[in-house]
């Protein structure tokens, strides 16, 4: 494999799974997804994918007259001699770009080939300014947006760096084109990151969540076997938490005085859409609410297929999902963990949210190894447990709430009265017997024994 390649083209055992989920809805970016004889029939670059409609054809069109139009905006921004330069660093870069792409873009030729970089560069940085986070985030954008993150559909990033970093300022934008890139996807990364392109840089977002709990960036284990799903979990008396219902909870108690905050534990929002956070302690599993929707399934989608093609990063969103799979199986998982608030039901009914975790899963590589094996063995020994399944059993019957405790505790407290009035009965008759004198006993016993006589 080239180091240099980064931009793939799905493989067909994940493609196969869902192909409109790595298919561009509006606009087309790079060089992935472009044809000779589509470029040349309708001037828009169109792929020869069967999957795409007129309607999806034309939107295309349409994106690539706008792209002009930005690019005309731009330059009046910026001044011609700085369109020169830029055009100048694509053609200095122009094998680093190309070297970029996992097929060959030998078809494009030069000439060529700077016009589209350019175009959908300028694109992209023009749109980010027109539709900020300031804008109203229409549907038009929001499926740009989508676009714009897909892993067929991308330039390498550094090309942005190096064509946009000088002129930051003239656009009357703030800070790195990094900065201004991530708030765009109300991104946010800690640390340096050097990612490759807006696709890995959703995958640096999920793999940076792990950080913030130890060992979870450890690959040195096996991958899990098998592990219990939810609503056996439930069953064995497992409790499911976001983070932030973690801390409350802790908060509780600390202040009772019964125990220290752990620190270990992601301080992260509990709505957290790119966080691969579990952990496992006291009995309750702490996830970060998953979010079961179109939207992130997408985004899991191409970040999993990059993991899947690229070599060099770690397979720790497909992990997750792999563990996310198994603890998902049927519709009353589903139930289980929204009910506890771990699980963003938005795709409506449980069956499609079961038939879409099972769906991410298919086509992948057989993992090797996975950050969460020690969770799923210290989740396998819970269940295992007969002490854990009795006294969950116990507490959902007789304690499953308030009301029903209550009612519990009182037939208890009235049994425990009743057993105490039965054994103070009986010590009563016995003390009764013993005062009654020998004497009197024997006479009675005698009087009837002649009375029993023939």
């Amino acid at each position: 494999m080239d180091p240099g390649h980064c931009i793939y083209k799905v493989s067909k055992s994940i493609r196969n799974v869902k192909p409109q989920a790595y298919r561009p809805q509006v606009v087309l970016i790079g060089l992935h997804n472009r044809s000779i004889k589509q470029t040349a029939n309708d001037g828009a670059g169109t792929s020869s994918d069967q999957g795409q409609t007129n309607k999806t054809k034309q939107k295309y069109v349409n994106m690539e007259k706008q792209k002009k139009t930005y690019l005309k905006s731009f330059t009046e921004k910026v001044g011609p001699k700085s369109i020169q330069d830029m055009k100048e660093i694509i053609i200095a870069e122009e094998k680093n770009i190309r070297g970029s792409y996992e097929i060959s873009t030998e078809w494009v030729p030069p000439e060529s080939f700077v016009d589209h970089i350019l175009e959908d560069s300028v694109f992209i940085m023009e749109f980010i300014i027109t539709h900020g986070e300031n804008s109203h985030d229409t549907k038009h954008t929001a499926d740009v947006k989508q676009d714009l993150m897909l892993l067929e559909n991308q330039l390498p990033f550094f090309i942005f760096q190096k064509l946009f970093g000088s002129h930051m300022e003239k656009l009357g934008i703030m800070g790195t084109v990094e900065q201004f890139i991530l708030n765009f996807f109300s991104l946010k990364i800690k640390k340096k990151t050097n990612f490759r392109h807006f696709t890995d840089m959703f995958r640096c977002v999920y793999e940076e969540s792990l950080e913030e709990t130890p060992n979870l960036n450890d690959l040195t284990g096996e991958a899990i076997g098998e592990m219990a799903n939810a609503d056996n979990l439930s069953r064995a008396g497992v409790k499911f938490k976001t983070p932030s219902q973690w801390k409350s909870s802790e908060r509780d108690r600390s202040h009772s005085g019964n125990l220290q905050p752990m620190t270990s534990i992601s301080s992260g929002k509990e709505t957290d859409d790119y966080s691969l956070h579990v952990s496992f302690k006291e009995g309750c599993l702490v996830m970060s609410s998953f979010r079961a929707d179109e939207a992130s399934e997408t985004i899991l989608r191409n970040v999993i297929a990059f993991e899947q093609s690229h070599g060099a990063v770690n397979p720790f969103t497909s992990n997750y999902i792999n563990f996310i799979n198994l603890l998902i199986t049927n519709e009353r998982d589903v139930e289980v963990l929204t009910a506890e608030g771990v699980l963003r039901n938005r795709m409506g009914s449980p069956n499609l949210v079961v038939q879409m975790i099972n769906d991410l899963n298919r086509g992948l590589k057989e993992p090797t190894s996975s950050q969460y094996r020690s969770i799923a063995m210290n989740l396998k020994a819970h269940y295992k447990s007969r002490r854990n399944r009795y006294w969950a059993t116990l507490s959902k019957v007789y304690f499953p709430d308030l009301l029903t405790g209550t009612a519990t505790c009182a037939a208890v407290f009235l049994l425990f009265l009743t057993l105490i009035g039965t054994v103070a009965s009986v010590i009563q008759a016995y003390k009764s017997f013993e005062s009654v004198p020998p004497t009197i006993i024997y006479m009675t016993s005698k009087a009837d024994q002649r009375k029993d006589a023939p």
